[in-house]
């Protein structure tokens, strides 16, 4: 059978603090007991071994004269009577040396002659010391601590004395009684005190961890304003303040994503209104104007070429952050691949009147990357590069490194009109485009989305880029990669 557990964090701390505590008091209250029933027991067979051997000095003369025919028996029963007749519990025998009873103190007097020998008896005539005793079952069956002492004087044994006592009657002393109830009284108090302090402990770490799981409620119903007030031990108010962090980047995230969402949807509806104007106008009669007809065509497939390299742009950020691109890597030699992708700008340079420029320092050495991912980098740098020019303008690569600290530099200056200083703390932001203002003639209009996938192609490869500018002065991009 299963017992009930309760399902209340706060119930199973209070109750495992309670049963650890019933199982330790209890276990030392045991231990504890037995060492005083045991220090008890002890003390009883002390007593009687003193009073064993007080009384057979007591006996030797009466024993001897009775033996020599000087006393009586009556006599000799006197003596010992008058020694241990006042003792409640102690029963008493004295035996000859042939082991035969005088008289038993159980027994009527005069003793009679059928008495059981008992082993303690022939243990004290054969020992050294004259002394044994034992721990037995009585002729009731009950246990029974018995002692045996010779009765001698000048080597010369007269006899042998038995005493004898219930050990359940010499362990229910009074001063026995009172220390096991204060034992009991005190593990109960204990028990109570450490319940208490459970109850107390419990409290204080269930209810922030409930507060904790209270808040995850709310925000999971859509309330991402509630955070947790930090409370409890260290942990807990580490935890809670680990859980704020989180829920900030949540609200954060969700806020990123609601403008996300909107400016998705502007950059979308941008050229599907275009698309759509055009085709409303075609279809209202600039279809019979070949010359207007075949402008608007071609504004249409330049729209949805812009709309397409959007959405694309839109699924290769998103599967960036998901972790979904390849995450394939190998040596990659960043001085070839730069100029790799130069040579894919000459031409387009050339008919601007710009200037590529690539300075590497000798033996670079490679870096462990996604070749592919880090070539759409500095694709994406170059062509902002060469929007940004005019003729006479100039693009300057810079790669070095720094072996002590394991960092490869990789510098994208241009001499460009630059970038406003209010406009630089956004420029990695999805479709904030510096160039947003400027007339559509310009040439320069694109997603907004190029240097926000740069961004995170770094990140994916534990690296940083940032961005200096100076209007007029040019802007130049930083990227520092690890060198595995």
């Amino acid at each position: 059978m299963r017992l009930p557990v309760p399902h209340s964090l706060y119930a199973r701390l209070t109750l495992s603090h309670l049963l650890v505590a019933i199982v330790s008091i209890g276990s030392i209250s045991i231990f504890a007991s037995t060492s005083i029933i045991t220090a008890s027991r002890e003390q009883v067979e002390h007593h009687m071994e003193d009073l064993a051997f007080a009384t057979s000095n007591a006996l030797e003369e009466p024993l001897a004269e009775f033996l020599s025919d000087e006393a009586s028996l009556a006599e000799v029963y006197n003596s010992i009577d008058h020694l241990l007749s006042g003792r409640e519990g102690i029963a008493y025998t004295l035996y000859l040396v042939d082991g035969t009873p005088l008289f038993d103190s159980n027994k009527p007097f005069p003793a009679q002659a059928d008495f059981d020998t008992a082993p303690e008896v022939f243990m004290a005539l054969q020992d050294e010391l004259g002394e044994g005793d034992l721990i037995r079952p009585d002729e009731q069956g009950e246990e029974t601590f018995y002692i045996a002492v010779r009765i001698e004087h000048e080597n010369k044994v007269f006899g042998v004395l038995r005493l004898s006592t219930p050990l359940k009657l010499a362990l229910a002393s009074t001063s026995l009684r009172r220390l096991l109830a204060l034992l009991l009284a005190s593990a109960i108090l204990i028990t109570l005190g450490v319940g208490v302090v459970g109850w107390a402990l419990a409290r204080n770490l269930a209810r922030p961890i409930e507060e904790i799981t209270a808040i995850s409620e709310r925000l999971r119903a859509g309330d991402l304003e509630a955070r947790v007030t930090p409370a409890g031990p260290q942990e807990l108010h580490l935890l809670a303040e680990t859980f704020n962090n989180m829920a900030n980047r949540l609200q954060g995230h969700m806020a990123e994503l609601r403008v996300f969402v909107a400016n998705a949807s502007h950059e979308l509806r941008t050229p599907l209104t275009s698309v759509k104007l055009r085709a409303e106008a075609l279809r209202g009669g600039a279809l019979n104007d070949a010359e207007v007809a075949e402008r608007f065509l071609n504004e249409i497939e330049d729209e949805v070429d812009r709309l397409g390299a959007m959405v694309n742009d839109l699924l290769d950020i998103s599967r960036l952050e998901a972790g979904m691109e390849s995450n394939q890597r190998n040596q990659v030699d960043l001085g070839i691949l730069v100029e790799e992708v130069s040579a894919t700008f000459n031409v387009r340079a050339e008919r601007k009147g710009v200037r590529i420029n690539i300075g590497s320092v000798p033996d670079l050495p490679t870096v462990l990357a996604n070749e592919d991912q880090l070539r759409r980098v500095f694709t994406n740098l170059l062509d902002n590069a060469l929007k940004n020019l005019t003729k006479g303008g100039k693009i300057d690569i810079q790669l070095h490194t720094d072996l002590n600290l394991g960092t490869l530099y990789i510098d994208v200056a241009d001499t460009g009109r630059g970038i406003a200083e209010k406009d630089l703390p956004h420029i990695f932001e999805r479709f904030y485009r510096v160039e947003a203002t400027l007339p559509r003639t310009h040439g320069l209009s694109g997603s907004g989305l190029g240097l926000a996938i740069a961004k995170s192609i770094i990140e994916l490869h534990r690296g940083e880029i940032s961005v200096t500018s100076k209007l007029t002065k040019g802007t130049t991009f930083h990227i520092k990669l690890p060198v595995f």
